[in-house]
């Protein structure tokens, strides 16, 4: 992303404080839940968190929960200037605020995914007893519904990346192969296709992370869900490999196919979030209960899981405190699974798409 990205995300951001009236915003992210962060800076905590502080004027700086030595690299994942670093955060965040002239300030606290360790944050808010702490953890998730024309380029760059490692996926996923060693073979294959990072699960009667113990043999059916981060960007499907020529289960995948394209049709702006969830319980049936325990989607961006969330019950699942959005706009980026049982075996299917005025275009291509 050029830094005029970054500087218009920034300029819509403070567009937004100062309509709230808000001196600045202390904005929390770790290796878990980064994208408000990684939104404004393009940094993204691989281990341990950290805060960027955002004055209404002024330059951002980044606090980290590093070393000094590792400063000029966390300096090359982003284009902010001022990169510190700390072992305190909290109390080093303290101190920031007030060379900042914010000791008295209205700031907002930007935490949407609840990681700012409390011990920390209460140190930051006891040694600031004038601060007037707004919170503020929908803010910037807000403005990352709609994907710019630079985000969604780098969402269908993702999605050929993706849909790479599916084709070449198939070469690995072999009757008698041992599960784990698939798995291997499909991480290594994503990473030297410059994946930053991925997440796979797989079986043939239930989704389970990779694991040395997944040493069982693949027999004539396999699930893998697959989702990955490719500069910056995450995007998912799901897939069913069929190794025999079994009619009912290539009919099972075949009407999960047709059950996402059906789910996908509602992806129109101005469309209800809901009618998703509707139309896929309304086709799924007796099945619904089993594919809503795996989820039936959500959006998809800087974030694995990011609104809209299709249902309350979808967005609790992954610790959301609300769906995000009730009606779908042009350019949101949403993902789309179905999951089920039949002869005993797990059938999976999913894609990601782009929410357009002509109908949803898929990501993977």
């Amino acid at each position: 992303m050029p830094q005029e990205e970054f500087q218009a995300r920034l300029d819509a951001v403070r567009r937004e404080m100062a309509r709230q009236n808000l001196d600045a915003l202390v904005i929390y992210g770790d290796n878990y839940s980064f994208a408000d962060l990684c939104y404004l800076t393009n940094y993204f905590p691989k281990v341990r968190g950290g805060i960027g502080v955002v004055p209404c004027n002024g330059p951002i700086s980044l606090l980290l929960n590093i070393g000094s030595r590792d400063v000029p690299f966390a300096k090359s994942l982003t284009w902010v200037e001022d990169v510190r670093a700390s072992g305190q955060v909290g109390r080093d965040g303290a101190e920031l605020l007030k060379e900042k002239g914010l000791a008295q300030a209205k700031v907002g606290l930007v935490d949407s995914g609840k990681g700012f360790p409390l011990p920390q944050l209460e140190e930051m808010k006891g040694s600031l007893p004038q601060i007037e702490w707004i919170y503020s953890h929908l803010l910037i998730q807000q403005m990352r519904l709609q994907k710019s024309a630079r985000e969604l380029a780098a969402l269908r760059r993702a999605g050929r990346v993706l849909n790479e490692i599916c084709d070449g996926a198939r070469d690995f996923i072999k009757q008698g192969r041992k599960e784990y060693e698939i798995i291997a073979d499909i991480d290594r294959l994503a990473r030297d296709k410059g994946v930053e990072d991925i997440r796979i699960l797989a079986g043939e009667k239930r989704l389970q992370p990779p694991s040395s113990k997944m040493s069982a043999k693949v027999g004539t059916h396999w699930a893998i869900y697959l989702t990955i981060q490719h500069d910056r960007y995450w995007v998912e499907t799901g897939r069913t490999h069929i190794l025999s020529g079994d009619a009912k289960l290539q009919t099972a995948y075949q009407k999960a196919q047709e059950i996402v394209a059906k789910m996908a049709t509602q992806l129109k702006p101005g469309r209800p979030v809901a009618t998703i969830d509707e139309t896929a319980r309304k086709q799924l049936g007796e099945f619904y209960a089993i594919a809503s325990i795996y989820g039936l989607g959500n959006g998809v961006g800087l974030s694995q899981w990011e609104p809209p969330f299709l249902s309350e019950d979808e967005a609790r699942q992954v610790g959301s405190p609300s769906v995000g959005a009730a009606v779908l706009n042009e350019n949101m980026t949403v993902a789309l699974r179905v999951t089920f049982e039949t002869e005993g075996k797990l059938i999976l299917f999913g894609d990601s798409f782009q929410v357009t005025a002509k109908g949803p275009v898929s990501l993977l291509g």
